[in-house]
């Protein structure tokens, strides 16, 4: 099976290892109903070309346009990514959402967790990827559950991963699984929200017949 060629719009230092494993571990269902590993069907090429990322909390409308500003400066299918947390409390708003990054720059870790108010409460942990083909743009969305900690846990390096703690992994959070030693990076991928929507993704375009579309060399 030939791979589709998907350039990857994204300025995140860790982005590379991540889809390296996510491409190697995380499996998807072809159309025609096989399990296979995502990067049998994709090989992602990574592009560091800037994107229009507006403010929105919505993260869907927050990648349609950043997708659409990809495409237009790459001019080849193309996907980006965002994700953010969303409190139970606010499950409907879909709060913080695609505010989650600026709020996390803008403050502490603790001062996060103090003006959301959302120490030891549920939440989830979203990822929507939207893959434009200079025709349409499709997003995919993946998610986990968990809560947010009483205190940052782990490398802060991580940003909020640090205060997202995914259920049935012992309370611990993102960064804290990560950390750990022989192969740390890949158990949190594998439950990761990102994993999932890459992995929806891959069943969609599994689906698609016009591969000479994304043969690009």
């Amino acid at each position: 099976m030939k791979q589709a060629t998907i350039f990857y719009a994204t300025r995140s230092v860790f982005k590379k290892e991540e889809l390296s494993i996510i491409s190697a571990a995380t499996e998807f269902k072809h159309a025609d109903g096989r399990m296979m590993k995502i990067g049998e069907l994709i090989d992602f090429r990574l592009s560091q070309v800037p994107t229009d990322e507006p403010l929105e909390i919505d993260l869907e409308a927050m990648v349609r346009h950043k997708a659409r500003s990809a495409y237009q400066r790459l001019l080849a299918p193309c996907i980006v990514e965002h994700a953010g947390i969303v409190l139970d409390a606010h499950l409907d708003a879909g709060y913080p959402g695609g505010l989650t990054q600026p709020m996390w720059d803008a403050l502490t870790p603790e001062e996060f967790l103090t003006r959301t108010g959302s120490r030891g409460e549920g939440a989830i942990a979203r990822a929507v990827i939207g893959y434009c083909d200079g025709m349409s743009i499709r997003t995919f969305s993946g998610e986990t559950h968990g809560t947010i900690a009483n205190e940052a846990r782990g490398s802060r390096s991580f940003y909020w991963d640090v205060v997202f703690c995914p259920d049935g992994q012992g309370g611990r959070t993102y960064a804290e699984i990560a950390e750990e030693k022989d192969g740390g990076l890949a158990a949190k991928l594998l439950i990761s929200q990102s994993a999932k929507a890459i992995s929806s993704f891959a069943s969609f375009l599994s689906s698609q017949t016009s591969e000479g579309l994304f043969d690009l060399g």
